[in-house]
């Protein structure tokens, strides 16, 4: 006598059925979602000339494009002595590439910047890169900030009207000194001083 839950023919085994299909489809979008963050999140994807950190900040909400301060040098001098500089720029969450001859203001996501504003949050970019809080008294000359660096790094920090910080850009290629000068239509008045960095 036939068992009459079976019915006349065998069950499907479990992935073959219609619930597990749907478990097996659920489990690859979910796999494929995670590798795709953590690819984004770390940086590299879609790298211009194969070169790492071409991802815009994570944390750069999308911007209109705002004014930008003049890039006026003040001072000329020796690089190694006095640095480049300083130059008055417009800080904002776009970001600023030091880089540049001279520093640039990014005008909207840019691989290129080395710091930006993730909401009265000084971030570098990429976040390798580094900076460090400058607590001492008068201005900092290459060596100290290269020391600084080379002890007390972070990835970010709490900024006020005032507040002065080493920054290394990324592969070292310079070091730069950087004020907030004050509040200004559209993000904070930065003036910044930029060195060779030990890269170059």
């Amino acid at each position: 006598m036939s068992d009459p839950q079976h019915g006349s023919g065998l069950r499907a085994p479990f992935w073959e059925s219609m619930v597990g299909m749907l478990t097996a489809i659920a489990g690859l979008v979910t796999a494929i979602v995670g590798v795709a963050a953590f690819v984004y999140q770390v940086g590299g994807f879609g790298a211009a000339n194969g070169q790492q950190g071409a991802a815009a900040p994570t944390a750069t909400p999308p911007a209109a494009p705002s004014s930008v301060a003049p890039t006026t040098p003040m001072q000329a001098g020796s690089v190694q002595s006095t640095g480049a500089g300083p130059y008055e720029l417009l800080f904002n969450n776009n970001g600023v590439d030091l880089d540049a001859d001279p520093p640039t203001v990014a005008t909207g996501p840019d691989p290129s910047i080395d710091i930006y504003d993730s909401g009265n949050s000084i971030q570098s970019y990429p976040a390798w890169s580094g900076l460090a809080k400058w607590d001492r008294s008068g201005r900092p000359q290459r060596q100290d900030c290269v020391s600084l660096l080379s002890s007390f790094a972070t990835t970010d920090s709490r900024y006020i009207k005032g507040s002065r910080y080493c920054v290394r850009t990324r592969g070292d290629l310079h070091v730069a000194f950087v004020e907030f000068v004050e509040p200004m239509s559209g993000g904070w008045k930065i003036r910044v001083t930029v060195w060779p960095g030990t890269a170059s």
